[in-house]
C-alpha cells in the first residue's frame, strides 16, 4: 500500500481538526479533547501514523492510560487500524509496544529491567493495601504511636498516613533508607527486625505528629519490600528511583527515542509527571491528550495546572503545539449546550483557552424539549419513586425500550444497563436503590464506597462479625459514610452484628429474596460456631449444609490459622445464597454485591497469613475501609449484568449512557459541603508547601465541584434528568436551571410533564463488546460456564491455598535456568554446586511463599530445588545447545467477523524453545503428576492452551511454532515420560481458534446456565471439586449435594 494509500485511509471520516491531531509533525502536542470527541480513535490513529508514516519502531511507543478498560479500548482501536492499512502478510500486532496504565507500565519496567529484584512484585490494591496496614498497625508498622500523637481513631488514623503517604509518592518525595541487606523472605521475626531498621529521609517535619509518621512511612515501605508488594503510587516512585540510581541501565532510554501518548492529563500529578518527562527526555515525542473541564481527581493529589502548563508551553514552543477537539459525538445539541454554559461557570485556567464543544452526530437529535429537565420534589423518596417510573416508561418490559440510535444508523430500543443513576455522594443511595426494587428494577452498585449500604452485604457482615467475635460496630454517628452510620440509615437499627443480621434478613425477605427464617436461624449458629473454635478451640456439632464446616469444628484444637474466605464461602451456603442464583434480577444483583464483598474478603488474604488473632482486627478493618472505600476494583466485567448502573460520578469516568439521571443535587450534598475542608496530614513544616497541601481541597468557587458537575452532564447521549428535593436549593440548581432553560430543556416541579414523545423499538443489548480475557479466564468458561459466571462476572474469588506461590516459585527457578542455560548445563555433574547457586537464587527471594511459613514453607522450597535440580541434569544436552526466550508475553486479538466485536486473548509462554528460526517450539510447565486425576482430565485444556499461545506466537511475535510441549516437573523417569507433545499444526490452530470465538460469543449472549462440560474421573460431576460448590444455584450442583 502506497505511503498516500495509508494517509486516506487513516484521516478518512475525521474531522479536520482530528486530521492536524493524527498528522501533526510537532515533537509535544497537546489535544483537549472534549467530552464525547472520538479521543481514543485519534489516539490510535496518531500511533499508528507514527508506526506506517514516520517508521517509528512498535516497541519504542507507549501509550498511557488512565484504566485498564481504557487501554483495552486503546489496544483494539490501534490494531483495528493497522489492519485497515495492511497488505496482506502484514504484521497487524502490537509489537512490544506497551499500552496500559502509568502504574502498570513502572511495574512491568521494573520486572524487565531488574528482574532478579522485582520480578516476584505484585500490585497491592486499596482493599489489601487496607487489610495489610491494619494487620500490622500495632505491630510492624506502629501506627499506635501515630494514633496516640494524633489523638484520634484507628480509622482515621489511618487515613491519614495513607493520605500523606500517598501524597509524599505523588510529589517524587518518598526517600527510605533500608537495611544494606536483601528483604528476608521468611515471614515473621526475620521480616520484622528488617523493617525496624529503615528510616525515612524525607523531612516531613518535627513535632510529634510527624516523628511518628516518619516512623511508621519508613516501616511500611520496608514491609511492603519483605512481602514484595508495591502499591499503586510507591509503584511509580520506585521505578524513578531505579532509573537514577541505575549507573548502566538495560533499557538505554537515552539511546532511542520514545513516543509516548498520556490520557486522561488533566489527572496527573508531578510524580506521573516526572514519569514521562523522564520517558521522552530532550529527544522522544509526546502528545498528551485530556480535557482541564473533567479534572475530578484533585482531592487525590491530580494537579489541573499540569495540564496548563503544558498548554502554555507548547503553545510557544517551537516542537510545540496545541488543538482542540471540539466536536461531541455523543450527547444531543441540548445536552452539548447546557455543558458549554456549565463549563463557563470554572474559573479560567491561567492563560489557558476553552472553545465550545459542538455537535457532531448529525442522527442524535433531540425529539422533546421533556427529555432533558430539571425537576424538584418534596422528599427524596418522592424523588426516587419518579426516577423509578421514569426508568419503566424508558424500558417497559423486557422486550421493548426507548428509541435510540446505533453507530450504524440504524434504531434500537434502549436495556437496562444503557440507563445510569448518577449521585455526588453514595451516603445516601439506599432511598433509590428501594424504589428500583419496588418497581422491579434490577441495579448494582459499579462504583462509589456505596457497597455497605447494601442489605445483603451488611447481612453478611454481620455474620463475618460473629465469627470474628466482635460485639459492636464502632464508628461516629456524624460521619454518614461510617458504618454505624450506614446501618442506622440502611436498617434504622443499632451496630451490632446480631441487630444487623435481623434487620437486613426481614429488608431482604421484603425484597423478594428466598431467605427463609430457617436458613436465617442456621447461618446464626454456623457463625458462632466458627466463634467458638477460633476463640476457644471448640464447638458444639451443628446440623450444617457444608461438609468443609462440619470437618472444621469436628478437628481438635485451636486453630493458629484462619481462611476469611472459606469462612465468608460457608456462611453463603448456610444460607442457601444458590435459591438467589436462578437468574431473577433482585438475585443476580444481590449476588453481584455480594460477590464484591468476596473481593473485599481476599484482600484480608492478599497481604499473608491470617493467624487466629489478626482475625477480628481483619474483620473490623473490612468493616471500616468497605464502609469507607468499598468498592470494586477497576477490573471492568466482560458481561454486564442488565440492570440499572447506579454510581458515584467519580464512579462513571470514561462511561456514557443513553439516559441520565443526576439525583439528590440538593444543598449541602452538591457541591459537597466536605468539599473544601483542608486535608489533615500527617506532617509539619515545608513539607506541606511542596506537595501544595491546600491543593488537595476545592477553592471557593466550587471549581472542583464544578467540574464534576461537567463530567455528569457529558455523560448522557439523549435522556438527561437532574432531579433534587428539600427545600433548600442547591447552588448549582440555581446556576444550572437558567441553562437548562436558555437550550431549550425543562424546569418544572411537575414531572408529569416530562419524558413525553417515547417511541419505543425492540429491546437490544449492545453486543459490540470487545473481550479481553485470558486463557486461565477461558478454561473456566470451558469447564463449566456458570463457575464463569460466578467467578469473572459476579466477582465471587476462591481462597488463596496456602500453598499459592509455589507453583510461581517453581516457574521463576526454571525462567532463571533458561536465561542462561548454558551455565546451568555446566553445573548437572556437579550436584552440591548445582544446589548451591539454586539457594542463592532462593536467598534473593525469586521463591517467595507469602502464605506459608515454617516448616511447611521450608518442605516447599527444598522440593522446588530438587526439582529445578532434577530438570537440569535432565534437559542437560538441551540446555547446552540450544537459544530460549523465558516468559514471553504476548496479546493476540482474534476476529469473529460478525462486527460483534473481537477477543483478545493475553498470556505468557513459560519458555519459547527456538529450534531453527522463525520456527519454534513452545513449552509449558506444569508443578503436578502427569498421572494424577486431575491432569489426566485436563489434557484437552493443555492442548487448547498451547493452541492459544501458537496463535499469538504467529500472528504478534512472528515465529512459526509446529511443536507444544507441557513438562512436568513433579515426575521421576525419562525426559519422554516427562512431557506431553502438543501438535501445533494448521488444524490444530483452526481448532484453538474456533473453540475460542465460540465461548466469546456465548459470553457475549449470557450464556451461563450451563453446568460442567466434563464428568470428573469418577464419571460423576465435578461439582464437588468447584470453588463455589456450597452456593451455586445450578441444578447439577445442587443434586450433587
Amino acid at each position: 500500500m502506497t505511503p498516500e494509500e495509508i494517509k486516506e485511509r487513516l484521516l478518512a471520516g475525521l474531522t479536520e481538526d482530528q486530521k492536524v491531531a493524527v498528522q501533526s509533525p510537532k515533537r509535544r502536542l497537546l489535544i483537549v479533547a472534549g467530552a464525547g470527541a472520538g479521543k481514543t480513535e485519534v489516539m490510535a490513529r496518531r500511533i499508528v501514523w507514527w508506526i506506517t508514516m514516520n517508521d517509528v519502531p512498535k516497541e519504542r511507543t507507549v501509550a498511557l492510560t488512565f484504566t485498564e478498560k481504557a487501554a483495552g479500548e486503546m489496544k483494539f482501536r490501534i490494531r483495528e487500524k493497522l489492519k485497515t492499512i495492511a497488505d496482506p502478510g502484514d504484521d497487524v500486532s502490537l509489537g512490544g509496544m506497551y499500552v496500559g496504565t502509568i502504574h502498570g507500565y513502572c511495574l512491568a519496567k521494573l520486572r524487565e529491567y531488574w528482574p532478579d529484584i522485582y520480578h516476584n512484585y505484585d500490585i497491592l490494591d486499596e482493599a489489601a493495601r487496607s487489610a495489610l496496614i491494619f494487620r500490622e498497625f500495632r505491630g510492624v508498622l506502629r501506627l499506635d504511636k501515630l494514633q496516640e500523637a494524633l489523638n484520634t481513631s484507628q480509622n482515621e488514623t489511618v487515613k491519614r498516613f495513607m493520605t500523606g503517604y500517598d501524597q509524599l509518592n505523588e510529589h517524587n518525595l518518598l526517600d527510605v533508607a533500608l537495611p544494606d541487606t536483601v528483604p528476608p523472605y521468611r515471614l515473621g521475626d526475620d521480616e520484622r527486625a528488617w523493617c525496624a531498621e529503615a528510616r525515612l529521609r524525607t523531612d516531613v517535619g518535627d513535632d510529634a505528629v510527624s516523628r511518628a509518621f516518619a516512623e511508621s512511612a519508613a516501616r511500611y515501605y520496608a514491609y511492603l519490600r519483605c512481602r514484595r508488594f508495591l502499591d499503586f503510587s510507591t509503584s511509580q516512585t520506585e521505578f524513578l528511583r531505579n532509573m537514577a540510581r541505575d549507573p548502566d541501565p538495560p533499557h538505554r532510554l537515552s539511546e532511542e527515542p520514545l513516543h509516548v501518548v498520556v490520557d486522561e492529563a488533566q489527572d496527573l500529578n508531578p510524580v506521573q509527571q516526572d514519569i514521562v518527562e523522564r520517558l521522552i527526555g530532550s529527544i522522544g515525542s509526546l502528545t498528551v491528550v485530556g480535557d482541564h473541564r473533567q479534572s475530578i481527581y484533585g482531592f487525590r493529589g491530580a494537579k489541573v495546572q499540569i495540564i496548563a502548563d503544558l498548554w502554555a508551553t507548547f503553545r510557544r514552543a517551537d516542537d510545540g503545539e496545541t488543538i482542540d477537539l471540539r466536536e461531541n459525538f455523543r450527547s444531543t445539541p441540548r445536552i452539548i449546550g447546557i455543558a458549554n454554559e456549565w463549563a463557563r461557570t470554572i474559573s479560567p485556567l491561567g492563560s489557558m483557552i476553552t472553545p465550545d464543544m459542538r455537535h457532531g452526530k448529525e442522527d442524535r437529535i433531540d425529539i422533546d424539549p421533556s427529555h432533558v429537565a430539571s425537576v424538584r420534589f418534596t422528599t427524596r423518596e418522592e424523588e426516587a419513586r419518579w426516577i423509578a417510573d421514569a426508568i419503566r416508561a424508558l424500558v417497559p418490559s423486557d422486550r421493548f425500550g426507548a428509541e435510540h440510535d446505533k453507530r450504524n444508523g440504524k434504531t434500537r430500543g434502549l436495556s437496562l444497563s444503557d440507563i445510569g443513576i448518577l449521585v455526588r455522594s453514595a451516603t445516601d443511595v439506599r432511598t433509590y436503590m428501594n424504589a428500583l426494587e419496588n418497581r422491579g428494577i434490577p441495579v448494582v452498585v459499579r462504583a462509589g464506597p456505596d457497597l455497605f449500604s447494601q442489605p445483603e452485604v451488611l447481612f453478611f457482615l454481620g455474620l463475618l462479625a460473629i465469627t470474628a467475635n466482635i460485639a459492636e460496630f464502632y464508628g461516629s454517628l456524624h460521619n454518614p459514610r461510617s458504618l454505624p452510620a450506614r446501618i442506622q440509615n440502611v436498617l434504622g437499627c443499632p451496630p451490632r452484628p446480631d441487630e444487623v443480621i435481623r434487620a437486613s434478613a426481614d429488608m431482604l425477605r421484603k425484597a423478594g429474596l428466598p431467605l427463609s427464617h430457617e436458613a436465617e436461624r442456621r447461618v446464626l449458629r454456623a457463625a458462632e460456631a466458627v466463634r467458638d473454635k477460633i476463640t476457644s478451640g471448640s464447638a458444639g456439632a451443628g446440623d450444617f449444609r457444608d461438609e468443609g464446616l462440619q470437618r472444621y469444628l469436628r478437628d481438635s484444637g485451636k486453630p493458629r490459622r484462619v481462611f476469611p474466605q472459606t469462612i465468608y464461602h460457608w456462611l453463603l451456603t448456610e444460607a442457601e445464597i444458590d435459591r438467589w442464583d436462578t437468574g431473577f434480577p433482585r438475585g443476580e444483583t444481590a449476588l453481584f454485591h455480594l460477590g464484591a464483598l468476596s473481593g473485599l474478603v481476599t484482600g484480608l488474604e492478599t497481604p499473608g497469613w491470617t493467624s487466629a488473632t489478626d482475625y477480628k482486627w481483619q474483620i473490623v478493618g473490612l468493616g471500616q475501609f468497605g464502609s469507607e472505600e468499598g468498592r470494586s476494583p477497576e477490573q471492568p466485567l466482560l458481561v454486564p449484568p442488565d440492570a440499572v448502573t447506579l454510581s458515584t460520578i467519580h464512579g462513571v469516568k470514561g462511561l456514557e449512557f443513553a439516559a441520565v439521571f443526576l439525583a439528590d443535587v440538593t444543598a449541602g450534598r452538591f457541591p459537597s459541603s466536605l468539599a473544601k475542608r483542608k486535608a489533615e496530614l500527617p506532617m509539619s513544616g515545608d513539607i506541606l508547601r511542596q506537595i501544595d497541601a491546600d491543593g488537595l481541597s476545592d477553592n471557593d468557587n466550587h471549581d472542583g465541584e464544578r467540574r464534576l458537575m461537567y463530567v455528569a452532564l457529558t455523560r448522557a447521549e439523549r435522556f438527561l434528568f437532574v432531579s433534587r428535593s428539600g427545600k433548600r436549593t442547591s447552588q448549582f440548581i440555581k446556576d444550572l436551571e437558567p441553562i437548562i432553560r436558555h437550550n431549550g430543556g425543562t424546569v418544572t416541579d411537575n414531572p408529569t410533564e416530562l419524558l413525553r414523545r417515547i417511541r419505543h423499538a425492540p429491546l437490544e443489548y449492545q453486543r459490540d463488546v470487545q473481550l479481553n480475557t485470558s486463557f486461565s479466564d477461558l478454561r473456566y468458561y470451558l469447564a463449566c460456564a456458570h463457575d464463569f459466571y460466578l467467578r469473572k462476572v459476579l466477582g465471587f474469588s476462591p481462597t488463596i491455598d496456602q500453598a499459592f506461590g509455589y507453583g510461581r516459585g517453581l516457574h521463576n527457578l526454571m525462567r532463571a535456568i533458561h536465561g542462561n542455560p548454558r551455565y546451568w548445563a555446566e553445573l548437572a555433574t556437579d550436584q552440591k554446586r548445582l544446589i548451591s547457586e539454586l539457594e542463592k537464587l532462593v536467598d534473593q527471594g525469586l521463591f517467595y511463599l507469602r502464605y506459608t511459613t515454617g516448616e511447611p514453607a521450608e518442605n516447599m522450597r527444598q522440593k522446588g530445588i530438587r526439582l529445578a535440580a532434577e530438570y537440569v541434569r535432565t534437559f542437560r544436552s538441551e540446555l547446552e545447545r540450544t537459544v530460549f526466550e523465558p516468559e514471553k508475553a504476548f496479546e493476540t486479538v482474534l476476529d469473529p467477523g460478525d462486527d460483534s466485536g473481537g477477543i483478545m486473548v493475553s498470556g505468557a509462554i513459560d519458555v519459547v524453545r527456538h529450534e531453527d528460526p522463525p520456527r519454534v517450539t513452545l513449552i509449558d510447565f506444569k508443578s503436578g503428576d502427569p498421572d494424577s486425576d486431575k491432569y489426566r482430565l485436563d489434557e484437552d485444556e493443555m492442548r487448547l492452551q498451547l493452541g492459544i499461545y501458537a496463535l499469538g506466537t504467529k500472528k504478534e511475535l512472528e515465529y512459526e511454532p509446529d511443536l507444544g510441549l507441557v513438562r512436568y516437573l513433579d515426575v521421576d523417569g525419562t525426559a519422554e515420560r516427562r512431557q506431553l507433545e502438543v501438535s501445533l499444526d494448521a488444524k490444530s490452530l483452526k481448532t484453538a481458534e474456533d473453540t475460542v470465538l465460540g465461548i466469546a460469543r456465548a459470553i457475549k449472549n449470557r450464556d451461563f446456565r450451563r453446568g460442567p462440560a466434563k464428568p470428573a474421573a469418577d464419571g460423576k460431576h465435578r461439582c464437588r471439586t468447584c470453588d463455589f460448590f456450597g452456593f451455586c444455584g445450578m441444578k447439577v450442583g445442587v443434586g450433587d449435594r
